[in-house]
């Protein structure tokens, strides 16, 4: 027996919590619950925090596939920080896997996020993504955050293993005991599309001294649902969320020097969002965004401490 398949053999014994937030995705949803009832790992168990107003059949077929390793929730708020808080609260296992509803995953993805979160002093593996709707993503700064502009670089659909800045939210893995640590996945966050809450926690990992990981190998298709999920479509309301949640990583995790560059860039993308769209209040709307969100910075990250009063029933 190889070297490899002795250490996929160890990884084997270990139990391993996919979670899954969703919300009004039903057909992208099932197709999901498929791919991770097919997974060659045996110890697993998935969680759906399902947000979604009704539970569609197909989701229902798609649950019976899993049996007993389904632990499937209906909650009675919307947000991904408050669902992926939710999720990794009443998981069972101490090894974690967050993904989108909207993915298509192949058999071994579990077993490859476990080789990778195996290795010594890493807290959270990057997975790969492959997106056929938006192109190859990849290139030289896969996961690098640009702390003077405020930016982080994606380019998941590179392949290798390598140290990054931070994941990408709809594929990364890490440990129950580490989200406890440094305050779970902050919910002032929930903002509009959830923007840049992948990236605060990637950060906060790395503060607390713990490395982020890149595996190409722990990789999934990532379909782009065109409805569903958190998203806003209104410009004004977008830079609104923009300035709250991209000032809050500005006030949190730069340096005086750093901030004064990365305030200066975001006060372009609202003129520039304002100029395209012809819409004059997204510059409004993203300077009120960015008073709050910088506010917020300064204070701890909010975690609800989650139980049965924020369940639904599942009929």
């Amino acid at each position: 027996m190889s070297m490899d398949e002795l250490r996929m053999a160890e990884h084997s014994q270990h139990g391993v919590s996919v979670i899954v937030p969703t919300l009004q995705r039903g057909d992208f949803l099932a197709d999901c619950l498929r791919d991770l009832a097919a997974q060659t790992h045996e110890r697993l168990e998935v969680v759906i925090v399902d947000q979604s107003d009704t539970v569609p059949p197909q989701v229902v077929e798609a649950l019976k596939l899993l049996g007993e390793r389904a632990s499937h929730y209906r909650v009675n708020f919307r947000g991904l920080p408050s669902a992926r808080n939710f999720g990794w609260q009443f998981a069972k296992h101490e090894r974690l896997i967050f993904v989108d509803d909207d993915v298509r995953i192949p058999p071994d993805f579990v077993t490859r996020h476990l080789d990778a979160l195996s290795t010594p002093g890493v807290g959270i593996v990057a997975g790969g993504f492959d997106e056929p709707k938006r192109g190859h993503d990849a290139g030289p700064n896969t996961g690098h955050f640009f702390r003077r502009t405020c930016n982080p670089h994606r380019g998941f659909a590179a392949t290798g293993r390598f140290e990054c800045d931070h994941a990408p939210g709809g594929n990364f893995s890490t440990r129950k005991s580490l989200l406890e640590q440094v305050g779970g996945f902050d919910e002032t966050l929930n903002y509009g599309a959830a923007l840049y809450e992948d990236l605060d926690f990637s950060l906060r990992t790395k503060a607390a001294g713990y490395k982020v990981l890149f595996d190409g190998a722990a990789r999934l298709t990532h379909l782009a649902a065109p409805s569903g999920g958190c998203r806003v479509e209104e410009v004004a309301r977008y830079t609104h969320s923009l300035g709250h949640n991209r000032s809050l990583i500005i006030a949190r995790h730069l340096t005086p020097a750093e901030q004064a560059t990365a305030y200066a860039y975001l006060l372009k993308l609202f003129a520039a969002y304002a100029v395209h769209y012809r819409t004059p209040a997204a510059v409004g709307e993203g300077w009120r965004g960015l008073v709050r969100g910088r506010a917020a910075g300064a204070r701890p990250p909010v975690c609800t401490r989650f139980g049965a009063q924020h369940l639904l029933p599942l009929s």
